[in-house]
């Protein structure tokens, strides 16, 4: 959660959109098979699916890696990795960005290496096609020299189309200069060359070009006279040059992430539609590691996410253990008194305080514990209090939905009474999950109420993680990055160190939101989206916030990153630095849907860093700690249900003594 000021610029280019489209759908359609195209797999193999269009240019596409396009021009970075990439008047600059480790931080920051432009600034971009990872750009000069080009996630390369005759490459600082990475050339010296490898603060990249074209360095600058097409990319070592060379006759127009269940496992397959050959991409670990059939590895880049390992392909296939949660709670065979005495004290102080005057996401959370009240008693058959809840939070949660609004300038659902930047597209996946639960408990329990909520909360659903590539309304799968397997919650990522994400726990619940609206309107399209969402994004948790990546360790002290940005990882939140809140912020809301928070191999390693750093267990937000510890260690758990002073205690406390509780009975049970 956080609260920023952002400017929005919206800019796209619908006539060279039209162009892409019809372009490359005759390409997709050459390379890629039908549906129903099969090869030998030891698993079903998803059909590679060719979308009718690329992404709608129409909605904003908010919360992506790429989204500050919109916002500002020189760009900030934009993390592709393993390269890293930032738009500007003086030219597409390209960056192979270095890891660096602190206490509490992990950086890996852009630091131009190279940038590639013309004598006359560039105005700003315009964005041509979006792909599911990938966006192609056009950036022209007031004398229409121009550059267009295509960035995407896994791609240590791009492909630049050129008109004029003018075109520079500057290294930021003193590089060597090699033709066709052997010989060097010395500056003031004029040749032609095909190909040329770069060597910059121990970075190399390959420049290779369609013809042979002159070339002159004078100082920093590498003038490319008559250059039409360069492929230019980041090299994991200059013994990767050949490899690169061979394969640079490619460039990326479009991809796509098909998802498809089969029994127990999630099979996402990654399609790259290409000009030649397949591409070199980089595979990300929680990629790498899941993969339905091995891919020869070529080599390696070491990035903020950990090693990131170099493949050759136009497709590939991960295979993840499918994540499908619970809808409601269990009951528990005896309720303890305390248990029974808590649930009948939240139930009526809840009634009888109401609900707060936030409009937006702490309205939210509100009706979130009011949800668990209702899951609550209608798993122990308490059938009165389900009743005199649902009469209560009905009419209520109808007005509170009318809080919200589409506004057309910003093709978002936004508050009325904005909180933490909802206005600017901030955290929508944190707010509106807690909604689009509550909508969906209701409508389980109250199946008549459906009326009376589809249309809003349909709205909200689309606004977070609409699966309709085409709509006009709102951008495809909003906060959801395909590549990196996650969300994202800035809305135009205003930083230097890109976008970024603090609450996992709550993006998680959006996606189990999804999936609990799916199960109550009987949308099979949206619950394989949806558990899509859910069992991704919980993988790329697993690896990137609880650290199971292997990256943490070192000089930075901790088990966890709390904050995962573009080019960096923080032990640390937006709003306290208070340990049990740095944890404690992606294990909130507990829910049926987070099952998943005791899949970690153990808990020992963080809770040992953090009593190391100065939390405990009976401090703030003690008792989502110990509710998380009851996945791992039941009894020592619920030993501690007295501890956390109600003063301190972020869930209800029937909610609380029930996760106790119930993981005890499961444990005995075994």
């Amino acid at each position: 959660m956080k609260n920023r000021n952002k400017q929005l610029i919206i800019v796209f280019g619908i006539l060279a959109a039209v162009t892409a489209f019809v372009l490359g759908r005759l390409i997709l359609l050459s390379i890629f098979p039908p549906a129903g195209h099969e090869t030998e797999h030891a698993h079903p193999t998803p059909a590679v699916t060719i979308p009718a269009v690329s992404h709608n240019l129409a909605p904003i596409a908010s919360n992506q890696w790429y989204s500050n396009i919109y916002a500002q021009f020189p760009t900030e970075p934009l993390y592709t990795l393993p390269a890293a990439f930032q738009l500007a008047p003086e030219g597409l600059g390209i960056s192979l960005p270095d890891v660096h480790k602190t206490a509490n931080s992990i950086f890996a920051p852009y630091i131009t290496d190279l940038r590639v432009g013309f004598a006359d600034s560039l105005q700003k971009p315009v964005i041509q096609s979006i792909g599911d990872w990938s966006i192609q750009l056009a950036m022209a000069t007031a004398g229409h020299e121009s550059l267009q080009f295509t960035l995407a996630h896994g791609a240590p390369f791009t492909v630049l189309h050129v008109t004029g005759s003018s075109l520079q490459l500057t290294c930021d600082v003193t590089c060597q200069v090699y033709l066709d990475n052997t010989q060097l050339l010395s500056p003031g010296v004029s040749t032609t060359a095909q190909a040329l490898s770069l060597v910059i603060r121990g970075h190399t990249y390959i420049l290779s070009f369609n013809t042979a074209i002159p070339v002159q360095l004078s100082g920093n600058t590498l003038r490319l006279h008559g250059a039409q097409r360069i492929y230019l990319a980041a090299l994991p070592s200059r013994a990767s040059y050949a490899q690169f060379k061979e394969d640079a006759s490619t460039e990326i127009l479009g991809t796509m992430a098909t998802p498809e269940i089969h029994g127990t496992k999630l099979y996402t397959t990654y399609s790259l539609a290409t000009s030649g050959p397949a591409p070199l991409i980089a595979l990300y670990p929680h990629q790498r590691d899941n993969l339905a059939d091995p891919l020869p590895v070529l080599g390696s880049y070491t990035t903020i996410r950990g090693t990131m390992t170099l493949v050759q392909a136009h497709a590939f296939t991960t295979a993840l253990p499918l994540q499908r949660p619970a809808t409601d709670f269990s009951a528990l065979r005896t309720v303890p008194p305390d248990l029974a005495s808590a649930l009948t004290s939240d139930i009526q102080n809840f009634i009888a305080t109401g609900p707060p005057g936030s409009k937006d996401y702490f309205l939210g959370v509100w009706f979130g514990r009011g949800t668990d009240l209702l899951q609550l008693a209608h798993a122990h058959g308490l059938h009165n209090q389900e009743q005199r809840l649902l009469k209560f939070m009905e009419p209520v949660f109808t007005q509170s939905m009318g809080y919200f609004r589409y506004d057309v300038s910003k093709t978002s659902i936004i508050a009325t009474s904005p909180e933490f930047g909802n206005e600017n597209l901030n955290d929508h996946h944190f707010h509106y999950g807690y909604y689009i639960r509550t909508a969906a408990v209701l409508v389980q329990l109250d199946p008549g109420y459906l009326a009376q909520v589809q249309t809003p909360t349909n709205q909200m659903v689309a606004d977070i993680g609409t699966y309709n590539r085409d709509s006009s309304q709102f951008p495809y799968l909003r906060n959801f990055d395909v590549y990196e397997g996650h969300s994202w919650a800035d809305g135009y990522a205003k930083f230097a160190d890109g976008n970024d994400q603090e609450s996992t726990s709550e993006a998680i619940q959006a996606w189990y939101g999804l999936y609990l609206w799916s199960q109550v309107t009987h949308n099979s399209a949206m619950e394989t989206s949806a558990l899509y969402l859910y069992t991704t994004e919980i993988a790329s948790v697993r690896e990137y916030w609880f650290g199971l990546n292997g990256l943490y360790g070192g000089a930075y002290q901790h088990a966890i990153a709390s904050i995962v940005w573009g080019g960096k990882v923080d032990f640390a939140t937006w709003f306290s630095s208070d340990p049990n809140d740095i944890y404690g912020i992606q294990l909130l809301p507990f829910t049926p849907g987070s099952a998943y928070l005791g899949q970690l191999p153990g808990i020992a390693p963080y809770f040992a860093d953090l009593q190391a750093h100065g939390g405990e267990s009976n401090g703030n937000w003690g008792d989502l700690l110990i509710m998380w510890e009851s996945y791992y260690h039941p009894s020592q758990a619920l030993a501690q249900k007295d501890s956390v002073p109600a003063a301190s205690m972020n869930s209800l406390r029937s909610l609380f003594l029930y996760m106790l509780y119930a993981h005890e009975l499961q444990a005995v049970q075994g």
